[in-house]
């Protein structure tokens, strides 16, 4: 049997017995893997953190793909857009 045919086969094993990982997809096109992603289906062009979540910078509660008020304090009470409430 030469080298290839030892490889390939190798190869098919250990993908058969689960020695390697399946593909992972990024369905939600964040740049987290999904078996990373502790947060499916962000929002298109939302900035996330490294689980996947969407990033609220100012830690109002607000995202920042929502936030129109980026710079409140985290103390603020803030609308749902994210500006202090009058």
């Amino acid at each position: 049997m030469n080298i290839i045919v030892k490889s390939t086969i190798i190869g098919f094993l250990l993908i058969s017995l689960g020695g390697c990982a399946a593909v992972t997809y990024d369905e939600d096109l964040d740049g987290v893997k999904n078996n990373r992603d502790l947060c499916l289906g962000t929002p298109k062009n939302t900035k996330v953190d490294r689980y996947g979540c969407g990033v609220d910078s100012d830690f109002d509660g607000v995202l920042d793909i929502y936030d129109k008020c980026p710079d409140s304090k985290f103390t603020d009470l803030v609308d749902s857009t994210g500006c202090k409430k009058q």
